[in-house]
């Protein structure tokens, strides 16, 4: 037999609350919870009702949950407060608020005072990456931006999470970039640090030319070199004479169809329209996002040992990319651009029919030739067609920029790891 309805309940929960019955009210607002856990008139019964027993955990949960549901309303702001408030001075606060924090991963405030907490234990890392991430969500759901927008009992611990992260994502970027600096002295590293410091803020972005707009990592001092000049590629010559095994090697793979994939196959379908239009853009992977694809370069020999033998851009979890990149008939590549001018995208054409073209925008129109190589810096807008009515295949890698010294190829593919470290383990996700 089926049990009260919602309605039922609430309206028990609602009478017992006006009658001052507090342990009938709360058992009845948790058996609204049982029917319908997302309930918002029970979380916010429940944390001004479990404050008056003394049970701050529970209220504070319930808090949470209600702010999550209604974070609008500043009054729910305050309920949370005070069961926050009695938390941190509890001995069983910690243990408190780390179980609300695994239970509920979006719980910001409970994360900031968790960390709050913790911080005297010295575990530098761990507090920086606590407090990013307390930040991060708070921000995400539209406070801690400013004074403004942070509750005034919060603004001294929030003031302080901000100073603590900031100054310790410096520090932790910086700790990774003193083995080399040991490496290859002060003098070596100056334009890297320019680069970190426009990074984290502590100078402004200053790009030296307009048309580039890297949308992670910029590093400043480099030549404006929207396309390469063929004497910036010294290993050009070698590359090409390969040509024509790396294409027999491609064509084998095109016949056989085993390992083609869409180039953007990790991007959601509705997406993908996003990034190109018309026929289909394939690639075939022997790096992606930095992972090396054995049984593809076992099938293709002599493309591995030429990719070997050139510069690219090994960055642990990130790079290179490199792939036979696979346009089909009618396929458009739309405009876009680069992460990073830290690298050089370099292509070596191998099926090129008519028709066919890369638009570095505004700059040059390159037109691939086969047997030919190229390299351009793609945080310059750029688009590509094939209007033929045949597949284009061109082998496409990442490489450093050539303007990098070997000090610097270090320190970037370094510091690019550990902020990709520090990205992951900071990353958050819109509630619900």
């Amino acid at each position: 037999m089926d049990g009260p309805s919602l309605d039922t309940i609430l309206l028990a929960a609602r009478t017992l609350a006006r009658a001052g019955q507090l342990d009938g009210s709360i058992d009845q607002y948790r058996a609204a919870l049982a029917v319908d856990p997302a309930n918002v008139e029970a979380h916010v019964f429940l944390t001004q009702a479990l404050m008056k027993r003394g049970e701050a955990a529970a209220a504070a949960r319930h808090g949470e949950l209600a702010v999550a549901a209604r974070p609008a309303r500043p009054e729910l702001h305050e309920h949370l407060g005070r069961a926050h408030a009695a938390l941190v001075r509890s001995p069983a606060g910690e243990a408190a608020l780390a179980a609300i924090c695994a239970e509920l991963p979006g719980a910001y405030t409970s994360l900031l005072h968790l960390t709050r907490l913790r911080e005297a234990r010295k575990d530098a890392r761990a507090t920086i990456l606590a407090y990013t991430r307390a930040i991060k969500l708070a921000q995400l759901a539209g406070f801690w931006h400013a004074a403004a927008s942070t509750p005034p009992w919060l603004r001294e611990p929030v003031d302080r999470a901000h100073t603590v992260a900031d100054a310790g994502r410096r520090v932790l970027f910086e700790a990774v970039l003193a083995p080399i600096h040991a490496k290859h002295g002060p003098d070596a590293m100056t334009r890297v640090e320019d680069c970190l410091a426009m990074y984290v803020g502590l100078k402004p972005l200053a790009i030296a030319d307009a048309r580039q707009r890297p949308s992670f990592l910029y590093f400043p001092g480099l030549p404006i070199a929207p396309v390469f000049d063929r004497a910036a590629l010294p290993f050009a010559d070698a590359y090409e004479a390969a040509a024509e095994a790396i294409r027999a090697e491609m064509r084998g793979v095109l016949e056989g169809g085993a390992g083609v994939e869409a180039f953007h196959g990790h991007v959601p379908e509705e997406r993908r329209g996003m990034l190109t239009e018309g026929g289909e853009w394939d690639a075939y992977f022997f790096y992606r996002n930095g992972q090396r694809y054995a049984d593809h370069h076992a099938a293709c020999p002599v493309t591995s040992s030429t990719l070997a033998a050139i510069p690219l851009d090994h960055v642990r979890d990130h790079g290179p990319e490199v792939c036979y990149s696979i346009m089909r008939p009618a396929a458009h590549i739309l405009p876009h651009r680069g992460i990073t001018n830290t690298r050089a995208v370099l292509h070596l054409g191998l099926d090129i029919p008519e028709g066919c073209a890369l638009d570095v925008k505004g700059i040059e129109i390159l037109t691939w030739q086969a047997g030919r190589c190229f390299a351009f810096d793609d945080t310059y807008e750029h688009e590509a067609w094939n209007r033929s009515d045949t597949t284009r295949v061109v082998l496409l890698g990442d490489i450093w920029n050539p303007y990098l010294t070997e000090a610097e190829r270090d320190a970037i593919a370094a510091l690019v790891a550990e902020i990709g470290d520090f990205n992951r383990a900071t990353e958050v996700r819109p509630r619900g």
